[in-house]
């Protein structure tokens, strides 16, 4: 179904990269538009989703409105407050050599934001960049987000987060001395290493893939299967607790469908670390409104995380030897598995599975399923 009521499909200007971003933390994605118009000084636009199909514009008459010229939007919690800031990368004018400084903007809350003065966005060289895709990510798992800028003409920009709302410009590394005509970015872990690599998208000519090689520092990611909300859990956010060199703080990630220009992050959610062996607390918020935790998660891992309150799920393998079932549901229920030669009729087999893991997942033994030649199986919550 096509959605025709909204101004923000009739709003004048040129869009090329909108980001989606729950702002305000209420569970419903808001939508950013920035206005990449060169000649009309039209503003960009953000919109507060209220529910029910209904967007509320937000911003105008502040700082936010200064964000006309610009060509993408990146939404990530740089300071660890717990909600979504937003950078903006800008292009032209005056010409697109020069281009204009890019936008940082701090989230306050109340739908509010605060222009800032002293961040990447305002670094001198950064004013030559004609600025495309924009991403952020904790590359260095150091537990603070930092960020790529891709550009144009010249070199690409990697900021990294000081932890203390300062970033430092990264000079030395082959991330911004290969020059090219750059359009996208996108970071995800490849290898699965831990470590986050980089996709750079160019115009013309070779894209850029540059590998992690890590350091050592401890992270964590997750891999959400939504049952309640979508399989891919889009628009859920993961809070992490834990006390790194010394600092206890939360971090949070929101599962985005992709922001920037013309790139998605992996829709892994990746943390870093630090020198922390682990995280104290990890809190799942899903789209549904289901709250998950899972307590004392050891680091370097890559979990698989299922949304409690959904059907228990069944999957069966064979690996030289005998048939396992894998049982995919709520953490810390019960479930009895029932058989079937011939649907309908089903039968107890006196095995009851409890899921104690955090991944939700349980393998067992198939009872029984070498005695027919063809068996069914399910799981029944207690």
């Amino acid at each position: 179904m096509r959605i025709t009521q909204g101004d923000f499909l009739t709003v004048r200007g040129s869009f090329y990269g909108v980001a989606w971003g729950d702002y305000n933390n209420d569970g419903r994605p808001d939508l950013f538009q920035p206005q990449v118009d060169e000649t009309s000084g039209l503003p960009s636009y953000l919109y507060r989703n209220d529910g029910g199909g209904t967007f509320t514009r937000v911003g105008a008459g502040t700082a936010l409105d200064g964000t006309f010229n610009s060509n993408a939007g990146a939404w990530g919690d740089y300071d660890n407050d717990g909600d979504l800031d937003l950078f903006v990368s800008c292009a032209w004018p005056p010409t697109p050599q020069t281009g204009r400084p890019n936008l940082f903007y701090r989230n306050d809350g109340n739908d509010t934001f605060t222009r800032l003065t002293s961040l990447p966005a305002n670094d001198p060289e950064n004013q030559g960049g004609a600025s495309t895709g924009c991403q952020w990510g904790d590359y260095d798992n150091d537990g603070w987000l930092d960020l790529f800028v891709a550009n144009r003409f010249g070199n690409d920009f990697l900021y990294h987060n000081n932890g203390d709302g300062t970033f430092t410009k990264v000079l030395d590394s082959i991330v911004v001395n290969d020059g090219a005509d750059s359009w996208a970015s996108a970071w995800g872990d490849y290898d699965n290493d831990g470590f986050l690599d980089l996709f750079v998208g160019n115009f013309d000519s070779a894209n850029f893939l540059y590998h992690n090689n890590g350091n050592d520092n401890h992270w964590l990611k997750f891999r959400l299967i939504g049952t309640r909300s979508n399989r891919a859990a889009i628009g859920a956010k993961v809070r992490l607790h834990a006390t790194i060199n010394g600092q206890s703080f939360w971090q949070m990630r929101e599962v985005s469908g992709g922001d920037g220009l013309m790139g998605q992050n992996s829709l892994h959610v990746h943390f870093g670390l630090g020198d922390a062996t682990n995280a104290e607390l990890v809190r799942i918020e899903w789209p549904s409104g289901t709250v998950q935790e899972l307590e004392n998660v050891a680091s370097n891992q890559f979990l698989a995380v299922t949304e409690p309150g959904g059907e228990p799920r069944l999957a069966a393998t064979r690996e030289n030897g005998p048939v396992q079932l894998t049982l995919t549901g709520k953490q810390g229920s019960r479930y009895a598995i029932e058989t079937s030669t011939a649907l309908p009729n089903w039968t107890r087999v006196g095995l009851t599975v409890t899921v104690t893991n955090q991944s939700g997942a349980a393998t067992f033994p198939a009872p029984g399923a070498s005695k027919d030649g063809q068996r069914f199986y399910r799981a029944v919550w207690q």
